[in-house]
């Protein structure tokens, strides 16, 4: 009898998850919430109007089947404050994992800064699974801090983009004045995030920059450990007309250590 009362309460649950996978296959909702993943980024978090910040989209897929992309898309909270181009490239499908990874595909969508601000940027991507059917995954959100300086301006670029461990490689950080007031006290740091190098020297950050003048800084850096070197650099400067501390960030530099 109590046999009897097991197998039929079996029977009752299986018969209940049957419909349950069915009203879902019918709503066209994948059970696995998992299986498309999202991921954006970047590469300033702060900048001056006229910028073009970079978003870079990492979709990866824990799907046995590729995915075919029905829709990419990026929106940001204010779009006065960054307006964007189209994502390039678009993708139309994401492979499939395999046994010892995940399918991944990288895109890039570019930024422009319009107006003082902060926005906060959200992707959001839905494509169909040839198993699982349809599939959707909304990302992180990051932001872009627009500033409304315009007078100083400010990079950081090297020839090398890839290094060896145990070479030294050169970073210029360039800034220039297009205001009519000069700027003093002037400080630069640098710091690497990706713990790829180590700095060794600088040539001396002059103290003023004038009206319509420029100048850069080199410096030497030795590679030590096989990573991604990120490095994030920021201008310090006191406006001599007021008095006023002005902090310049320089979009990340990434230099592979192979």
């Amino acid at each position: 009898m109590r046999t009897f009362s097991a197998r039929k309460m079996v029977l009752r649950c299986a018969v209940m998850l049957i419909v349950f996978l069915m009203v879902i296959a019918e709503s066209g909702t994948t059970l696995a919430l998992d299986i498309v993943r999202l991921n954006i980024v970047f590469d300033q978090t702060v900048a001056t109007v006229g910028r073009t910040p970079l978003l870079t989209i990492d979709i990866s897929s824990a799907s046995g089947s590729p995915i075919r992309v029905t829709s990419l898309k990026c929106t940001s909270l204010d779009s006065h404050v960054l307006t964007s181009n189209s994502i390039n490239p678009m993708p139309s499908t994401i492979p499939a994992g395999t046994v010892n990874g995940v399918g991944f595909v990288r895109t890039q969508q570019l930024y422009r800064a319009n107006a003082p601000g902060n926005s906060q940027v959200t992707c959001y991507f839905t494509g169909v699974d040839p198993i699982l059917g349809q599939v959707a995954a909304t990302s992180n959100t990051v932001g872009v801090n627009v500033l409304s300086e315009t007078r100083l301006y400010f990079d950081v670029t090297s020839a090398s983009r890839t290094a060896t461990v145990g070479q030294v490689i050169s970073v210029i950080a360039k800034f220039g004045n297009r205001g009519k007031t000069a700027f003093t006290n002037l400080s630069l740091d640098c710091i690497d995030m990706g713990r790829g190098f180590f700095f060794i020297s600088s040539t001396p950050t002059p103290s003023t920059i004038l009206p319509g003048q420029s100048g850069f800084v080199e410096m030497r850096l030795q590679a030590v450990q096989k990573t991604t070197g990120m490095i994030v650099c920021n201008l310090t400067a006191t406006d001599s007309s007021n008095g006023q501390q002005v902090t310049l960030p320089a979009p990340t530099l990434k230099i592979e250590v192979k």
